[in-house]
């Protein structure tokens, strides 16, 4: 790593594929080719975590900012995306976004929760539409920009219904 540049407080071993890790999946490809090509033969989306892992943007890696189309608010934006998604999936997330904003309603925003707010893609207790369409863009399944944690029996019991 030293060869590479990178500093010392920077230098590191750990799983590569972690959301900071990603960072310096650059790494191996410059020090342990061999290494790189067997992580890209193995991972689907190596090579591509590695080209974007260091962009900022609506559709990359670090989203330090996001951008919705001008036509869009951005709770039309979330509902555009959801009803691009595989049927199964957008139900996953609307299910989710239902309970999230019931959860809210009874937490002082009866009608609606805020299309953005100031700090709403940092905070997690901050809701507005904005961190919707964040929580689809970043194909964050279980909902863990909006609080949530893997709800596993649930959707067991869903996978062994499908099988009877």
């Amino acid at each position: 790593m030293y060869r590479a540049g990178v500093t010392l407080k920077n230098m590191r071993v750990c799983e590569p594929f972690g959301p900071e890790q990603r960072r310096g999946l650059w790494l191996y490809h410059t020090l342990e080719p061999d290494t790189w090509e067997k992580m890209c033969r193995r991972v689907c989306g190596a090579h591509g975590a590695a080209k974007y892992a260091n962009e900022s943007g609506d559709y990359f890696a670090l989203r330090t900012q996001m951008r919705k189309p001008e036509q869009h608010t951005w709770r039309s934006y979330a509902l555009f995306l959801l009803d691009s998604m595989p049927d199964t999936t957008a139900e996953h997330y609307r299910n989710k976004i239902a309970i999230y904003l019931h959860w809210y309603q009874t937490r002082g925003f009866p009608q609606d929760i805020p299309d953005a707010q100031e700090k709403d893609l940092g905070f997690r207790d901050i809701p507005s539409w904005r961190r919707i369409c964040k929580t689809i863009l970043k194909n964050d399944y279980w909902c863990r920009t909006l609080s949530f944690s893997p709800t596993q029996s649930e959707h067991l019991q869903k996978i062994l219904q499908q099988y009877q």
